[in-house]
C-alpha cells in the first residue's frame, strides 16, 4: 500500500512530503544520487527480478539511477537523517 506524509530533514530541518511504497501496477523506488521518489510501473511483477539493489529505472529530475533498497533524502540537502511524520494519505 502506498503512503504519503510530511517529513523533516534532521540536518537542515527542511519539511517535504514524501510518498513511499506503492501499490498494485506502481511502486516508489528512491534516486541512488538525489534521494528522490520515482514510480516504477510494475504490473505486479517483481522489480529488479529478486534483486534487492537492482536499478530499476531512472530519476526524472537528475537523471540518476532509480535503485531498489535506495532510502529517501531531504531534497535540500540530501541527507537521509528524516524524521517520518504520521502518513496521512494512503492509496493502493
Amino acid at each position: 500500500m502506498g503512503q504519503q506524509g510530511q517529513a523533516t530533514c534532521r540536518d537542515c530541518e527542511h519539511s517535504f512530503r514524501l510518498s513511499t511504497s506503492g501499490g498494485f501496477v506502481a511502486q516508489i523506488v528512491f534516486c541512488e544520487d538525489c534521494g528522490r521518489g520515482g514510480s516504477v510501473f510494475h504490473n505486479q511483477q517483481v522489480l529488479g527480478e529478486g534483486d534487492p539493489v537492482a536499478v530499476v529505472g531512472t530519476c526524472s529530475h537528475c537523471r540518476g539511477h532509480l535503485r531498489l533498497g535506495a532510502s529517501p533524502r531531504c531534497p535540500r540537502c540530501r541527507s537521509a537523517e528524516l524524521e517520518i511524520g504520521p502518513m496521512d494519505l494512503l492509496w493502493d
